[in-house]
């Protein structure tokens, strides 16, 4: 059926129904609630075993934290979806919402980046954790304020990324929800729902704006996926690596083949990870960029939405269990089966006994 729309004709068969809008929020919340529960688990280890865990709970627990405020703002917006229509005006807040959202999961890949930085230095200098002098002291205090530094600017990057939005949503003069909208489609054009590819139905937009921001989106996809997949491609191959130049030479030492093992499990389970949560949302912008919403493609279209509303939402979980749960030694300390992580420290560094699974 073919309306008009301020001036502008639209196939009605081009836009998700109410209920297909209401079936895609279910599945963003079901996954969402997942996440919560995931990276409040963490958060929950990481401050009640502070005392046992030591360092470790600084990156796990602003992973966790980062994770569980990203979900916690997609679910809220996701949430809006399926409340009664005459309350759409809640939609207002949905741009906001998503603008957060993203920033906390900016954050995440970020601390991410960091985490890497920080393993990969800690392996690396592992042979040198036992030298007293007072040279070592100094080199470890200033790498241990490089990574304050990296973990400041990676929750300060993303919230000005954060402001920034904000002030544009404020001074754009593009409604939230559309007037004169068709009441059996009022959902589609709320803009609560991540990554869904709007048409004219959903009436006059800037076009360059629109197409700015999936680029970006696109963009910075596509920098997540290359980074975490070179990183820890990098990391795997240096774990085989030592594996195969057998540089174990001194009995324990504290660094032998289950600790690369283990090293080398974290690593692959992470890169699993982004690349469950963000591959279809990869590609699904990347449809949107190159097609035209047509009544032939709406259906693939949906099925690949839901597809990246069952995916990219379970970052957090996914997170929890590659950083937390997954290694042999959070697992002890969260169950008390381990008095500390510190009972080797004169035999074994930390990213040693921190990376085993």
């Amino acid at each position: 059926m073919i309306y008009q729309h301020l001036g502008v004709s639209f196939d009605n068969r081009t836009v998700l129904s109410d209920k297909k809008m209401h079936t895609l929020a279910i599945v963003y919340i079901s996954s969402l609630s997942i996440s919560l529960i995931g990276s409040g688990s963490v958060i929950v280890v990481s401050v009640i075993k502070k005392r046992y865990l030591d360092e470790q709970a600084r990156p796990l627990f602003q992973l966790a934290l980062a994770d569980f405020l990203a979900a916690a703002a997609l679910l809220a917006t996701s949430s809006i979806e399926i409340l009664p229509a005459k309350l759409l005006a809640l939609c207002r807040f949905c741009p906001y919402g998503m603008a957060l959202a993203m920033s906390f999961y900016c954050t995440v890949f970020l601390l991410v980046m960091v985490y890497a930085y920080e393993a990969k230095q800690a392996v690396q200098g592992w042979r040198e954790a036992s030298d007293p002098d007072s040279q070592q002291e100094n080199h470890c205090r200033r790498k241990k304020k490089t990574l304050y530094l990296l973990y400041f600017l990676a929750w300060s990057l993303p919230a000005l990324g954060f402001l920034t939005k904000v002030i544009t949503i404020l001074n754009s003069a593009t409604e939230v929800i559309p007037g004169n909208l068709n009441v059996t489609n009022c959902f589609y054009c709320s803009s609560c729902i991540l990554v869904l590819i709007h048409n004219d139905v959903c009436g006059p937009q800037e076009t360059w704006k629109e197409n700015l921001m999936k680029i970006l989106f696109f963009l910075y996809v596509l920098v997540v996926l290359t980074s975490c997949t070179v990183v820890y491609c990098k990391v795997t191959q240096w774990c085989r690596r030592q594996q195969e130049e057998c540089l174990l030479l001194v009995e324990g030492d504290g660094f032998n083949s289950r600790n690369i093992r283990g090293i080398y499990m974290t690593a692959r389970c992470i890169l699993l990870a982004f690349l469950i949560c963000w591959t279809p949302a990869f590609i699904l912008v990347l449809l949107g960029l190159l097609l035209d919403v047509s009544p032939q493609s709406l259906h693939f279209l949906y099925i690949l939405q839901v597809l990246q509303a069952s995916t990219m939402p379970l970052q957090g979980f996914l997170d929890s269990i590659a950083y937390g749960w997954f290694r042999r030694n959070f697992r002890e300390v969260a169950l008390g089966e381990r008095v500390s992580l510190l009972a080797y420290v004169h035999s074994r560094a930390f990213y040693d006994e921190s990376l085993t699974t």
